[in-house]
C-alpha cells in the first residue's frame, strides 16, 4: 500500500513539472523581447518565439547552434562574446548594440545577460534578453538633435533668456544674456538675483506683481545695469509658470539690449533737428548773401570814384575786406545746409589725408604725438579734395585743441569696410559695396553725452568766446552728407573722443563736364605747399594742365614765351616765389593782361588790399577755397 501511494506522489510531481514548464515556456513565448538561453559553449538549448521570428526560422534550427551560427564571426567576436564571458563569471551584462536581422535589417537593442546555476556553486548558462529599442533610440536622438537645435538658435539670438524662481533667484541664462550683462560665468550668474540688474529694485516687485495678475507682460524698455554699474536700456518680457495648486513656480524673462536702437533713434532725431536748422539756417545766408552782394556793391562803386590813395578809398577797401569774410560764414553756413552742391571729382583719399597729416605736424604741438596708419591702397571716393582737406584738417585740430592743456596722442586710421558692417552702424540707405572708413581718436578731454547731441549744430562750441564761430563740425556733417557719406561720434569724459568718417566708396566715374577744360593752362603760383598740393590735385583732377614757376625771372619767361603762355594766372597771396609787390611790378612792367585769380587768407589784410587795389587782380577768392568756386572763377574769367 504504501509503494503505491510513493509511485502515486511521484506520479503527481513530474505532472507538476510539466505543467509549470508549459505555462513558463507560454510566458517566455508571448514575450515581445528575444529571450533564449545558451550554455558554457555559446549554444542556443532553448529560443522563443519573438527569436525565430526576428530570425525568420523555425526553432529547431537554432537550437544547438552556437552564437557565432546565429549573428556571423565578426558581430559575435567583437560586440558578443567578450559580454557572454563576463556574465559567466557571474555578473549580470547590459548594453547597447546594433544588430542585423532578417526580419528587420539593422536596429537598436538593449541586451541583457544573467547568469543561471543548474547545479550548485556552478554557473552553466546564461539567461539572454534582447530588446528592441529602435523606435526608442531613434526617438531619443530626434529629441537631442531638436535640443541641439533648439539651444543653438537660444544661443544665436541677440536676445537674452533667463528663469528665476519668484523671488528673482536665477535658474539659468543662456549666452545672450550673459553678454548683456558683461558676466561671462556661468555658475555665478546662477547664484545671483534680477534684482541686482535693476536701476531700482522696487520696479521688479511691481513687474512681478503685474506678472501674477497676467501671467505674460510686456514692460516695454526698462533701464538695466550690468555687473559694473553700467546702465543699459533693454526691451523686458516676462512670463509667470504656475504648479498644479495655481501657486508661481518660476518666471521666464526675456531680455534685449536696445543700446544701439536707442542710439540709432537719437542719431534721427538729431538728423532731423540738424535738417530743421539747416533748413533755416540756409534760408538766413541766402537772404543775408543777398545784403552782402548789396553792400559790396555799393562800396565797388564807391571805391571807383574815390581818389586810388585816399583816406576814404581804405576805409572803403576795409568794408569791403569785412564782406568777403561774412561772405565766407555764409557760404559755410550754406554748406552745412548742403544748399551749395560740391564740385565733385574721383579722387584718392589716401593722398589727401597724408597731405593733411603734413599739414598738422608742421604746427602740431610737442605736448601731443600724431600716429597715422595709412597703408598703400586705392579707395577712390566722389569729392571735392578742397573740402575733404577741410573735412579731414578740422577733425584733426578740434582733437589737438581737446588736448592742448594736458597733451595726449591723436591717432589717424583709414581701411576700408564692406557694405554689411556700415549696414549694422550706419542708420542711412547703403550706396556703395564698400565705405572708406577714416578713425579720429584723442586723448583729451572728451565729452558729456548730452554735447554729443549738439555738436554738429551751427554756431555751437564748447570754446570760450572769441576762439571758434562753432561752423567747423557743422560744415563738415554737411560736406559728409553732400558726399552720401556720415559721420560717427562717441566720446567718453576724461577719456578722449573718437571720429568716424564712412565715405561711399566709387569704382569708377567719368568727369565729363571737365572735358572743355582739359587744354587749359593755369600758371598756379603756390602759397603754404599742403594748401597748395591739395589745390593742385583738384584742379588736375578736373582737368586743367597747370604750370609752376621758381622766381620772378622765371614767371616773366613764361608769360613773354607764346607757346607756353596759360590761359590763367592763380595767385596764392602767402606764395614764397613771389611777393605782392614784386607781382603787381611784373604785370605792369611786362604789360600782362592775363586774367588772374587772388586767393587770400583771412588773416591777411594789407597785402591783400594792395593787392586788390592794384588792378592786376580780377577774381578775389577767400580760403578755404572749393573746387566749385574757383571752378566758377576760372570759368567766368575765361568767358
Amino acid at each position: 500500500m504504501k509503494k503505491k501511494l510513493e509511485i502515486s506522489d511521484g506520479y503527481e510531481y513530474l505532472k507538476f513539472l510539466t505543467k509549470e514548464k508549459d505555462i513558463s515556456d507560454q510566458i517566455i513565448n508571448h514575450s515581445r523581447s528575444m529571450i533564449t538561453i545558451i550554455n558554457r559553449d555559446y549554444i542556443y538549448e532553448k529560443a522563443n518565439s519573438a527569436f525565430c521570428n526576428a530570425h525568420k526560422v523555425v526553432l529547431d534550427t537554432i537550437l544547438g547552434k552556437t552564437m557565432e551560427d546565429v549573428w556571423g564571426h565578426d558581430t559575435f567576436q567583437n560586440a558578443i562574446k567578450r559580454n557572454v564571458d563576463i556574465c559567466f563569471s557571474g555578473k549580470t551584462v547590459k548594453y547597447e548594440a546594433t544588430f542585423f536581422t532578417p526580419l528587420s535589417g539593422n536596429r537598436h537593442f538593449e541586451v541583457v545577460f544573467r547568469p543561471l546555476s543548474v547545479e550548485p556553486g556552478k554557473i552553466t548558462h546564461l539567461l539572454a534578453e534582447t530588446f528592441d529599442i529602435d523606435d526608442l533610440k531613434t526617438t531619443k536622438e530626434a529629441v537631442k538633435e531638436k535640443e541641439e537645435e533648439l539651444r543653438k538658435f537660444e544661443s544665436n539670438l541677440p536676445i537674452g533668456f533667463l528663469r528665476c524662481d519668484p523671488k528673482g533667484n536665477i535658474l539659468y541664462a543662456n549666452e545672450a544674456f550673459l553678454m548683456i550683462a558683461d558676466c561671462h560665468d556661468e555658475l555665478l550668474i546662477t547664484r545671483m538675483n534680477i534684482k541686482n540688474f535693476y536701476l531700482e529694485e522696487e520696479l521688479f516687485e511691481i513687474e512681478i506683481k503685474q506678472l501674477i495678475d497676467s501671467h505674460t507682460k510686456n514692460f516695454g524698455r526698462v533701464s538695466l545695469k550690468n555687473s559694473y554699474g553700467k546702465e543699459i536700456p533693454c526691451r523686458i518680457s516676462g512670463f509667470l509658470a504656475v504648479n498644479g495648486s495655481g501657486a508661481p513656480a518660476y518666471i521666464d524673462f526675456a531680455v534685449e539690449d536696445c543700446s544701439r536702437e536707442l542710439m540709432l533713434e537719437n542719431r534721427l532725431v538729431q538728423a532731423q533737428k540738424l535738417e530743421t536748422i539747416g533748413s533755416l539756417a540756409g534760408g538766413i545766408a541766402h537772404d543775408f548773401n543777398n545784403i552782402l552782394a548789396t553792400i559790396s556793391g555799393y562800396s565797388e562803386m564807391l571805391l571807383d570814384d574815390l581818389p586810388k590813395n585816399s583816406e576814404l578809398s581804405e576805409k572803403v577797401s576795409k568794408i569791403q575786406g569785412a564782406v568777403k569774410k561774412a561772405q565766407s560764414i555764409t557760404n559755410q553756413i550754406l554748406t552745412f545746409s548742403r544748399h551749395v552742391e560740391q564740385e565733385k571729382v574721383l579722387i584718392n583719399v589716401s593722398e589727401v589725408l597724408k597731405e593733411t597729416i603734413g599739414f598738422v605736424k608742421s604746427s602740431i604741438p610737442s605736448n601731443i604725438l600724431l600716429k597715422s596708419r595709412i597703408p598703400k591702397m586705392i579707395a577712390n571716393v566722389l569729392a571735392d579734395p578742397t573740402q575733404l582737406f577741410r573735412v579731414f584738417l578740422n577733425l584733426m585740430t578740434n582733437a589737438i585743441q581737446a588736448m592742448e592743456e594736458n597733451g595726449g596722442t591723436l591717432s589717424v586710421n583709414i581701411t576700408v569696410v564692406k557694405r554689411e558692417f556700415v549696414q549694422h552702424e550706419l542708420n542711412k540707405g547703403i550706396v556703395a559695396d564698400e565705405y572708406v572708413l577714416l578713425t579720429f581718436k584723442d586723448t583729451g578731454e572728451g565729452m558729456d553725452p548730452s554735447l554729443i547731441g549738439r555738436i554738429f549744430e551751427p554756431f555751437f562750441t564748447t570754446r570760450e568766446v572769441g576762439k571758434g564761430t562753432g561752423l567747423g563740425l557743422s560744415v563738415i556733417h554737411g560736406i559728409i552728407t553732400e558726399m552720401e557719406g556720415e559721420i560717427v561720434v562717441s566720446s567718453k569724459k576724461e577719456k578722449g573722443s573718437v571720429f568716424n568718417v564712412y565715405l561711399p566708396v566709387s569704382k569708377s566715374y567719368s568727369n565729363v563736364s571737365t572735358w572743355k577744360d582739359s587744354r587749359k593752362k593755369i600758371l598756379f603760383i603756390t602759397g603754404n605747399k599742403y594748401e597748395s598740393r591739395i589745390l593742385t590735385l583738384a584742379l588736375e583732377s578736373a582737368g586743367y594742365e597747370l604750370i609752376f614757376i621758381s622766381d620772378g625771372k622765371n614767371f616773366v619767361k613764361v608769360m613773354t614765351n607764346i607757346r607756353e603762355r596759360p590761359d590763367m594766372v592763380i595767385y596764392m597771396s602767402d606764395s614764397k616765389q613771389i611777393i605782392p609787390e614784386d607781382l603787381v611790378g611784373i604785370f605792369r612792367s611786362q604789360k600782362i593782361l592775363t586774367p588772374c585769380i587772388l586767393i587770400t587768407d583771412p588773416t591777411q589784410e594789407i597785402s591783400d588790399e594792395k593787392l586788390l587795389n592794384s588792378g592786376i587782380i580780377n577774381q578775389q577768392l577767400t580760403k578755404p577755397v572749393s573746387l566749385k568756386e574757383i571752378r566758377n572763377a576760372i570759368q567766368e574769367l575765361l568767358r
